[in-house]
């Protein structure tokens, strides 16, 4: 029963067929050592011609004639194979490459036995006998090895070569041919234990590195494919979508909200979280489909085959699995997702343009407000490149000039003069001409130059409000980026006042809600420290948004600017007008100054007036104008006693808003 499972073993052993990376990686190294096959086939020829040579014997002749065939049959193998393309996964023409080798090995090592037998039996006992029994048993025990690699070349190599050459040594029957048909035979299956050894370490190692390489290419966290993964399938898809014609699309998906569940619940709950994203995802994975994890909450599909419809679907159907909540323990977690895809050819036929699309409609996606589903468009590529382009323009434009500030007055209607002047900045790019102020301030802010920028926009504007007469204020708009730096903006603004020698009293920063909204406490001790210093505070775009009354009697401020639409809807709605009386009676009582921004109409500045708004702003008045127009027109009133304004013509030049942060 032992010996009928060993030779079960060892049979299986022999015609063992390796995983077909491995087995290719095998079968490739056949075909990568010609100077060896080369060297054999030269050898062996002249063995052979030299035996003839003394011997005379014309069968020696025959057997060079087959070397000499299996050598050039052997060669011509060898220079197909080098010089054809081969797929790693391509079982069929492995297995072929593979029997072609066999064959010309096994060819090779029956004529090195052949040749051995003849000449133990037909030249016993001479000089050619012992030439040709050293180069088989050369042959043996080295040359077959270089195939220990592939158990069925290597045994059969040197069965045909050992098996009729120990037949021959024994059947001589004197004690010289039999000890050395006994050597030969140990030495035999000594090769066979050193070829098994030698396979099963490495098919062992083969395995070991197939794990690490599985391990090195999968999520640890998911069992899903990492990046490096997902690049190398998707360059394979592309690559074979180049010769197809399929189509292949990439989806990327963004999940909302995570880092609240993460930050309110732990990394616990977040990790149980992206495991069942991952589980979700895969479920409505078709077969072909890939699914990666390429980032903390960043997954991705690849979808092979799909048209635009389908493309959609699919993307929909992922959309559809963040529907229901995520139960872990006993809490339930919603969490939403944004979904950016692009679809190759036509969006791009590398991994890079494919990759950078999607990623373009999946910022499309979240800019848009979160939990929706983009496909990338030319437009989207534009609107990025214009972006970029004047992100790295605005890093220049202070430099080049091509930033200036206008100002508008806030107009008293009692006195018909400017009680302040507000500083809008403008950019007019040197290619693009006037960029619009609600275009490049987000990107100033989203790259921080926001905080140059407006260290340059407090200086020249409180710069030029000294050439005014001084009962006449400067209002300088404040980002949040520049709120954040705390007590540097203090600085910058004390130290500001003092080299323009501008009177505190005179300095209005406006501000907008979402600066209270970050960090209200913060907020609250820089606009004290401003205060502190007789600077003014006002608060912009009052009544959208989030504004609230509390913030009235929260913060120090000194001047309310009720929003434009208030203003234009004052004609028209009974509800409008109630509220902007009851703001106006709330900062009277509170004695904050209340500023009617965008008053465009003699009929707005009635109502205005009615409701005892003493302080207003819009083109009624005056345009935005640069500084050198602005001195002429602050100079005297610019709306008369009567309620009518003056004619200002406005430069023609300006453009875009009415009003942007500086």
């Amino acid at each position: 029963m032992q010996n009928y499972f060993a030779k079960t073993s060892i049979t299986s052993w022999l015609v063992s067929i390796p995983e077909q990376k491995l087995r290719f990686e095998l079968v490739d190294a056949l075909y990568n050592t010609p100077k060896s096959i080369l060297a054999a086939t030269i050898v062996a020829l002249s063995i052979v011609a030299i035996t003839f040579a003394i011997s005379g014997d014309s069968t020696y002749a025959w057997i060079f004639a087959g070397f000499l065939a299996v050598g050039i049959a052997r060669s011509g193998t060898l220079l197909g194979y080098r010089g054809s393309r081969h797929d790693v996964e391509d079982t069929a023409a492995t297995s072929r490459w593979e029997r072609r080798a066999l064959l010309g090995a096994w060819a090779f090592a029956s004529l090195v036995g052949f040749a051995g037998a003849y000449t133990v039996t037909v030249h016993p006992d001479s000089n050619i006998e012992l030439l040709v029994n050293s180069c088989v048993m050369g042959y043996i025990a080295g040359i077959s090895s270089r195939n220990a690699s592939r158990p069925i070349i290597s045994i059969g190599q040197v069965s045909l070569t050992a098996f009729p050459f120990i037949i021959a040594l024994l059947w001589r029957a004197d004690l010289v041919h039999v000890v050395l048909g006994v050597f030969i035979s140990v030495l035999y299956l000594s090769i066979i234990v050193i070829c098994h050894s030698v396979f099963d370490n490495i098919v062992s190692r083969h395995t070991a590195f197939r794990r690490i390489e599985l391990i090195a290419r999968r999520d640890t966290l998911t069992n899903l494919w990492n990046r490096t993964a997902l690049i190398d399938l998707l360059e394979k898809r592309l690559s074979g979508a180049a010769e197809t014609g399929e189509f292949v699309t990439l989806i990327l998906i963004d999940l909302d909200r995570f880092k609240d569940v993460n930050d309110t619940f732990g990394h616990q709950t977040g990790d149980i979280v992206l495991k069942e994203v991952g589980d979700r995802i895969k479920s409505i994975a078709d077969t072909g489909d890939e699914v990666a994890r390429i980032g903390g909450d960043e997954f991705v599909v690849i979808v092979g085959g799909a048209d635009e419809g389908k493309s959609r679907v699919k993307a929909e159907q992922i959309f559809a699995t963040f529907s229901g909540p995520f139960v872990v323990g006993i809490g339930q977690h919603f969490c939403g997702a944004s979904i950016g895809y692009a679809i190759a050819p036509r969006d791009g036929s590398t991994v890079e343009q494919l990759f950078r699309n999607a990623d373009l409609a999946l910022y499309e996606a979240k800019q848009g407000g979160r939990a929706r589903i983009v496909r990338h468009t030319v437009a989207i590529t534009q609107r990025y490149g214009r972006r970029v382009q004047l992100e790295h323009d605005l890093q220049v434009a202070m430099q080049n000039g091509e930033l200036e500030l206008l100002y508008q007055p806030i107009i008293d209607p009692r006195s018909g003069r400017a009680i302040c002047c507000e500083a809008l900045l403008r950019w007019s790019h040197r290619s693009l001409g006037p960029i619009e102020p609600m275009e490049f301030i987000p990107l100033a802010e989203a790259t921080q130059l926001i905080v140059p920028i407006g260290a340059w926009v407090l200086a020249t504007a409180c710069a030029e409000a000294t050439h005014w007469p001084t009962d006449i204020g400067v209002a300088v708009n404040l980002s949040a980026v520049q709120f954040r730096r705390g007590t540097d903006l203090v600085a910058t603004v004390v130290d500001t006042l003092a080299r323009t020698g501008l009177a505190a009293r005179r300095l209005e920063l406006e501000i907008t809600e979402s600066v209270l909204i970050e960090d209200s406490v913060a907020a609250l001790a820089i606009l004290e420290q401003l205060r502190d210093h007789g600077i003014g505070i006002s608060l912009d775009d009052f009544g959208t948004g989030f504004a609230s009354l509390a913030y009235l009697n929260d913060f120090p401020f000194s001047k309310i600017k009720i929003d434009r639409k208030f203003s234009q809807g004052i004609d028209t709605s009974p509800r409008t007008a109630a509220i902007i009386g009851g703001i106006a009676k709330t900062t009277r009582d509170l004695h904050i100054e209340l500023v009617a921004e965008g008053v465009e109409t003699e009929n707005q500045l009635e109502r205005m007036r009615r409701f005892g708004i003493n302080a207003m702003q819009g083109f009624l008045f005056c345009h935005p104008l640069p500084a050198h127009e602005l001195r002429k027109v602050i100079g005297g009133p610019i709306l008369s006693s009567a309620g009518k304004r003056d004619i200002i013509q406005p430069r023609p030049a300006i453009a875009g808003p009415r009003k942007a942060a500086s």
